[in-house]
């Protein structure tokens, strides 16, 4: 009888059939009871056939107190604080970066004012190293006026111009109060044309180290 071509023919395709229904039965009923433990959602996909043989598809009751629900919220919480801290983080950059700018600026402007210092230190040094050297050369000139015959100390300053002859008459009138000596400058001009020690004489009164000399 099971050698009957027939009847292999016949019987396999109902056979066949009770197969693919009972696989289709398993995975429906597999995907409700996963549905039902909250593992995965196919109660939209459901729906439609639910309501066919009379059943309203449940929706699924979230419980405040759901561990996953929790650790969600906590993460999103999370999340917006990293957030919030990282907006946070780039704006200190952003004030670091303006405040090293200015720093900078405040920097260069204090270079530039130690260089304009340094220039103008060098330039009173210089100032006062000419003025050391002039006096040292009026003090040179001076002895050497004072240690020779008063008339050819004469002869040689009628030829000075009158700032150079004032400056060698002041530094001779000094020399000889440093030394409580007497001074030559009187007797100087003394010996030199009358017109030319009267304007030398009243050029020595005006200046300043001659007030109350008398």
């Amino acid at each position: 009888m099971y050698n009957d071509p027939g009847y292999t023919r016949v019987g396999a395709a109902p056979r066949l059939f009770a197969l693919s229904l009972l696989v289709i039965v398993l995975a429906v009923g597999g995907a409700l009871w996963f549905d039902f433990l909250g593992l995965i959602d196919v109660t939209d996909i459901f729906a439609p056939a639910l309501r066919l043989v009379g059943l309203e598809p449940g929706t699924r009751d979230v419980r405040p107190d759901d561990p996953l629900l929790l650790e969600n919220e906590r993460l999103g919480k999370r999340e917006e604080a990293l957030a919030i801290l990282g907006d946070e983080l780039r704006e200190f950059e952003l004030s670091l970066d303006r405040r090293e700018r200015e720093l900078q600026a405040r920097e260069d402007q204090l270079a530039e004012r130690e260089i304009a210092l340094v220039d103008r230190e060098n330039s009173v040094i210089e100032a006062l190293r000419q003025v050391e050297n002039k006096r040292a050369a009026l003090v040179r000139l001076s002895n050497y006026l004072t240690g020779m015959p008063p008339a050819a100390a004469v002869e040689i300053l009628v030829n000075y111009p009158d700032p150079l002859l004032l400056d060698v008459l002041l530094m001779t009138d000094e020399l000889a109060e440093q030394r409580g000596q007497v001074s030559l400058v009187a007797f100087w001009l003394s010996r030199m044309p009358a017109d030319r020690a009267a304007a030398i004489g009243e050029k020595l009164e005006l200046l300043p180290e001659r007030v109350g000399a008398d």
